[in-house]
């Protein structure tokens, strides 16, 4: 625009409906006391609008909007009353118009669009897709600025999507088979969940495109917001990708006879009502110096089951031949289960093991003597034991929470599940006794792990 305006220094340009005027270029016009005409639509004033691709489609749109038969309260109005109409709402700052209007119609499309990424997401975190999880993440960001730039008028410019460039995005899901090693072939059931959701994505961001040529485009086939088309429809285009990532990782965990399922499943143990006593409540139980005596080893190294028992008194009941398991421990601890605590007389109390502030007491009974326990009986937290390098191979840390699916003739999900690190434990989940019998777990009852 420079080159050309010093060649005759006209005071009024003219501009073919489609164009474009960059800040830079905007600021050269008003430096030089330049008129704007945009062909059938009069002189611009360059001072008060920022002139972009979306002001163009409001202003371009009239006549079309009255081919179309659409009544004059559904096209930019100024609202001169300052009062705003509950039919109508704002396009841009000082421009209301019906919301039926077809720039409005897209932001609502948009706006549903980003529900389905929340929706999708929470579905992978069941699944422990966290890698789709952060990517949809990315592409929740790139919907939201797509929003913003359409609303305040300005280009929307990109590099990369989930690590691609455009150029990338096209050429990949133009080539799955080259990049993937999978086909380009009809949906189907057997390609799983995850995939049937990334292709129910794919179909959404691209009936959000539709949406968008309504908005910016008109019956001549001339769009005034090429940036934003464009930038859906790599995201289509994004989706298919992720949809051929996983096809194809899922196909060669096949081939090697592995599954997702198979590599986060974990054997259940059920846990009965037990304590772990102190040395010192040990010897005022048994007697003076008095060691346990072995019954049988436990899945876990170092732990067994003793041939001792005592009886947990309470303020309405009793609790008799309770196992003591060993070794013993720093603190005296009765592990029990909801339904114990209220035969018992006490409110059931979940903990960690280990945490006993705020957990109640009661009467231990020995063969010689009997112990008045202030705390440490509690409900104990579903857990899993991990050795280093298991928890290594999962991603996970001592501490974690997770969620787990029992795969029984009773199938359920268990939530809030602690992971438990040590270089000496074996790879098992520990449930209560009214847990196991709510899921009906037996001895072949595996849990999958949904949040690695």
């Amino acid at each position: 625009m420079r080159a050309n305006w010093h060649k005759t220094k006209e005071k009024v340009i003219t501009l073919p409906p489609g164009s474009v005027i960059t800040p830079s270029a905007r600021d050269f016009i008003r430096s030089k006391g330049i008129d704007v005409r945009i062909e059938g639509n009069g002189i611009l004033d360059i001072n008060k609008t920022t002139f972009s691709n979306s002001q163009q489609t409001v202003l371009r749109h009239k006549p079309y909007e009255e081919k179309l038969n659409v009544p004059r309260e559904s096209q930019p109005s100024q609202n001169p009353s300052g009062t705003k109409p509950e039919h109508m709402t704002h396009l841009h700052q000082g421009s209301l118009v019906t919301k039926t209007h077809p720039v409005i119609a897209y932001r609502g499309q948009l706006d549903l669009f980003q529900c389905e990424l929340v929706a999708a997401q929470v579905a992978f975190e069941q699944v422990g897709e966290k890698g789709l999880i952060l990517k949809l993440e990315e592409i929740a960001v790139f919907a939201r600025t797509l929003m913003v730039h359409e609303v305040k008028e300005t280009p929307f410019q990109w590099e990369t999507l989930i690590g691609l460039t455009p150029e990338e995005l096209r050429e990949r899901s133009h080539y799955p088979k080259k990049y993937y090693g999978v086909e380009h072939t009809p949906l189907s059931y057997t390609h799983g969940r995850v995939v049937a959701i990334l292709q129910h994505l794919r179909a959404k961001s691209r009936e959000v495109e539709l949406y968008a040529n309504r908005a910016f485009s008109n019956d001549l086939g001339e769009c005034t917001r090429t940036d934003l088309i464009q930038a859906l429809n790599r995201l289509s285009s994004a989706f298919y990708i992720l949809a051929c990532e996983v096809r194809g990782r899922n196909e060669n965990l096949k081939k090697h006879g592995k599954s997702d399922k198979q590599e986060k499943l974990i054997p259940i143990g059920v846990s009965n009502r037990h304590i772990h006593l102190s040395e010192e409540d040990l010897f005022t139980l048994f007697g003076d110096n008095y060691a346990l005596t072995l019954q049988k080893e436990l899945s876990q190294p170092g732990q067994f089951a003793a041939q001792e028992i005592v009886t947990l008194v309470g303020p309405k009941g009793t609790l008799e031949k309770v196992r003591i398991l060993g070794p013993v421990r720093k603190k005296t601890q009765a592990e029990i289960s909801a339904t114990d605590s209220y035969k018992l007389g006490i409110k059931p109390v979940i903990r960690d093991s280990g945490e006993h502030v705020g957990t109640p007491g009661l009467k231990i009974v020995g063969p010689v003597g009997q112990v008045d326990m202030k705390s440490g009986v509690m409900v104990a937290s579903r857990h899993i034991h991990l050795n280093l390098e298991q928890a290594s191979e999962w991603s996970l840390s001592d501490g974690d929470r997770v969620r787990v699916q029992i795969q029984s003739k009773r199938p359920m999900i268990f939530e809030d599940v602690l992971i438990r690190v040590n270089e000496h434990y074996q790879k098992e989940m520990h449930l209560d006794l009214d847990e196991a019998n709510a899921a009906l777990i037996d001895g072949q009852t595996q849990g999958m792990l949904m949040e690695v």
